[in-house]
């Protein structure tokens, strides 16, 4: 696949992710795709997430400790395998009721089948939200 499917595909799971269809944006994943979020302390969003299963249970962890309340993010950029995508969001940590707001920076990698070997996510703005 090239760039121009590669953002396609992002963008089709971004908006997967915005009417819940958490299972579409698992599928768009290669089998053994790593994730690595890179997030405040004390996160249980934090570190690699590996595999389809290892995704999903990702999903679940977002589901039960944070409520989204914004998120605006789209791909900018494609080069081969490689995409980029910036946003903004804002979610409230359930744990705390401390409110995240701030950019993000996605990277997607991509294998020659159109699907995601490798995710990172840096969020800015989390600081001591997840902590007491």
């Amino acid at each position: 696949m090239g760039a121009a499917e590669n953002k396609a595909t992002v963008a089709a799971a971004y908006e997967a992710f915005g009417r819940g269809d958490v299972q579409a944006v698992i599928d768009t994943n290669a089998d053994d795709a790593v994730w690595t979020i890179n997030t405040g302390p004390g996160s249980p969003l934090a570190g690699e997430h590996k595999g389809k299963d290892g995704i999903g249970a990702l999903f679940g962890i977002i589901g039960e400790s944070i409520e989204i309340t914004k998120f605006d993010i789209a791909p900018v950029a494609a080069d081969g395998d490689v995409v980029v995508a910036r946003g903004y969001q804002a979610y409230t940590v359930k744990a705390t009721g401390k409110t995240v707001e701030g950019p993000l920076i996605h990277f997607f990698t991509f294998n020659a089948a159109g699907k995601c070997t490798q995710f990172e996510e840096f969020e800015i703005g989390v600081d001591d939200a997840f902590l007491p």
